[in-house]
Parts: structure tokens; C-alpha cells; sequence
């Protein structure tokens, strides 16, 4: 069976995206060295490249495309073949990687996604590339704000996703320039240039969350619920979580200090002063820090620990690998002895580096 490809419309009344406003965008982002762009085939990621490929050249920058095989559609190799043909044509380098783990029913996107990103930020490091290019826009701004809305999500979550963050801390900047452009805009972007994408049945497949939420946004959108409107209420919440974070790092400062090689301790005077929010994400990031750095703690167990501190009714508790013991006027953290220890020098470079707390903004 032969892929299936789309061809792009013209749509009138959308805004267009110009090579000027993209160029703009990505120097704002700080963009200056080679860069990779993240290819699916799709309309989102085909925009990107073209509007990638033309900045490249006006900047005199190297790039690459990069696809990922998940193997999750029958078609995928098929689809694979026709993006390398497609990069051939633009002379453009091209690389391709296989997803090798299998990946299960469950939680199917979010384990696609880990992967992908596991292997495209593989690209990023063999090839001393520091710059990773996505093709999030308005719309995946909009679903994703609706799915952490319907579970419940704080500021952080709300304030969704970000034009630029580093993948778990690492060196490799993730960049999402097309965030205030709607995916019509992109498509109408390829109907410019005429350039055909290809189609993706799982968008339609209502078994996945994203898929439910999109059909929720478009309703919602056809009943007159403005976009533009959205992303007013989502810059928002972004500026209010960009103050918290200062706070958080400012109460970080003056709270927290290295206990020897494999204790962190925290000011139990100054943390139960902090607003809740606060001492909500100064406990969430050090747990991760010291224990399991790539598992978030459940909300209700981070607020049962906060509760029993602010009340003084702690000796001892356990969480994501960290053992929290009240000692005087003082909380200390260390790592479960059943767990492997940390490197404590690791410890003692994080918190002897004068903003040491803008070094684990990613916990």
C-alpha cells in the first residue's frame, strides 16, 4: 500500500506565516549554531522544515532532518522511505532512527513520545548539535492546556508548554517556534509552497486522550470559543509561573544548603514561611534531585509531607526515594539506603555554584 498524502489548503482568513516572523522567532529563541528538526511527514513538522531549511541558508547554519520509526502503523517504513526521497530532492541530510523497545496498549503516545525524544536527543549529542527544533503549535498548546485542565493541573501545568526548555537538564536546548501559530496556518503555509504531508490515522483514533481533547477543542472552537483567546489565558499563567519559579529560587537560596556528601538540608523556619505553592515545588524538586529524578511525586503525598512539617507533627517520612528526617530546626534529605547513594560531589558542584537553583529548574 502506498502512503497516503494531503494536499494542503489555501485557507483565506488565516494569518500566514512568513520566513521574516520565523527567522525573528528563532533568533528570540537564541538560535545560532547548527540545529536538528524533529520530521514526521505530518503538515506541523513539514512547515517547520521548509521554514528551517530557508532560515539555514539565509543564516549560513548546517541542519538536519531527523525521523523517528515508532513501527506502531503498518505504513511506517513506507512513510519513512517517502520523507528520505522527500529530503533527497531538497538536499537536505537526513537521518533515521528505529524505535527497538516494544512499546505496550498502555500509555501507547507517552511511551512513543519518550522514546522519540530519547533517540532524536541520541542524535542531538553523538552530533554536537545543541539545538532540537519541534513543530508544537497553537493548537497542541490549546489540547495540552485542556488535558491538565481536566486533570486538575496548578499553574505549572496550566501555563503548558514552553518555547524553549532543556530535555531532563541536559545540554540540549528543545525549541518549539511555532507556538502562536495555529496548525491551519502551517497548512496553509505548505499550500504556498505547494507541498503536499503526510496523513496520520492515529489523529483521528479516539482511544487516545489527545485525540478525545482535540475533538473537545474544535467544538469548543466551533461554538465560538476564540483561540487567540486561549492563548491570552495560557501567556498568563506562563508570566505567573515564570514569578513563582524566581520565588521558588529565592527561597532555594536562603532554605537550602549541602549537609555533608549525601544530605541536603533544608531550614524548617524559613520553608514553613514560604506560601504553600512554593514549599509545594521546593519539596517536589528536591525529591527529585536527591532520589528518583525521572519519577514525579504524587501531589497528595507531597502535600501529606508539606502538612505534617507545617504542623510539626514530623520525625521521619519517606518519598520518591528520599528519607526526610526532622532534626532541631533543620529537615534532612537523603536518599534511601535501599537505593543505590548519590554522588555527593555532584551535590557539592549543584549548590556551591552561585545560582545554583537555575541549575535544577527542569525538576
Amino acid at each position: 500500500m502506498a502512503v497516503k498524502l494531503v494536499k494542503p489548503i489555501n485557507y483565506k482568513n488565516i494569518e500566514k506565516i512568513t520566513d521574516a516572523d520565523f527567522e525573528k522567532q528563532l533568533k528570540l529563541l537564541g538560535v545560532n549554531s547548527k540545529f536538528i528538526v524533529a520530521l514526521s511527514g505530518g503538515p506541523d513538522s513539514l512547515a517547520l522544515l521548509y521554514l528551517a531549511k530557508n532560515f539555514a541558508k539565509k543564516n549560513n547554519l548546517k541542519f538536519t532532518a531527523v525521523s523517528i520509526d515508532h513501527n506502531l502503523r503498518e505504513d511506517s517504513s513506507k512513510e519513512i522511505e517517502w520523507i528520505k526521497k522527500l529530503m533527497k530532492k531538497e538536499k537536505v541530510c537526513f537521518v533515521t532512527k528505529k524505535v527497538k523497545k516494544k512499546i505496550s496498549s498502555s500509555n501507547t503516545l507517552s511511551k512513543a513520545r519518550k522514546h522519540r525524544y530519547e533517540l532524536l536527543i541520541d542524535v542531538c549529542k553523538k552530533n554536537k548539535f545543541k539545538y532540537l527544533l519541534t513543530a508544537h503549535h497553537l493548537d497542541d498548546e490549546i489540547e495540552t492546556f485542556l488535558m491538565r485542565l481536566i486533570r486538575g493541573s496548578g499553574i505549572k501545568g496550566l501555563s503548558s508548554l514552553k518555547p524553549i526548555s532543556k530535555h531532563k537538564g541536559g545540554e540540549i536546548n528543545i525549541i518549539r517556534p511555532l507556538l502562536k501559530y495555529s496548525k491551519k496556518c502551517l497548512i496553509k503555509y505548505l499550500a504556498t509552497i505547494k507541498q503536499s504531508y503526510l496523513y496520520d490515522n492515529t489523529n483521528q483514533n479516539m482511544k487516545y486522550d489527545r485525540s478525545r481533547i482535540r475533538g473537545i477543542a474544535e467544538n469548543l472552537i466551533n461554538e465560538g470559543l476564540d483561540k487567540k483567546r486561549i492563548l491570552e489565558v495560557i501567556q498568563n499563567l506562563k508570566k505567573a509561573d515564570e514569578a513563582i519559579i524566581v520565588s521558588v529560587n529565592n527561597y532555594l537560596k536562603k532554605s537550602v544548603s549541602l549537609g555533608g556528601s549525601s544530605t541536603i538540608k533544608v531550614k524548617t523556619k524559613i520553608f514553613k514561611k514560604a506560601p504553600v505553592e512554593i514549599q509545594y515545588r521546593i519539596i517536589n524538586k528536591l525529591c527529585r534531585l536527591v532520589g528518583n529524578k525521572d519519577k514525579v511525586p504524587r501531589s497528595k503525598s507531597l502535600q501529606s509531607l508539606i502538612d505534617k512539617i507545617n504542623t510539626g507533627d514530623f520525625r521521619s517520612h519517606t518519598l520518591n526515594g528520599c528519607i526526610f528526617v526532622s532534626k532541631s530546626d533543620e529537615i534532612l534529605i537523603s536518599k534511601e539506603k535501599r537505593r543505590s547513594r548519590f554522588l555527593g560531589q555532584n551535590f557539592r558542584v549543584i549548590l556551591e555554584n552561585k545560582d545554583w537553583p537555575k541549575l535544577i529548574e527542569h525538576y
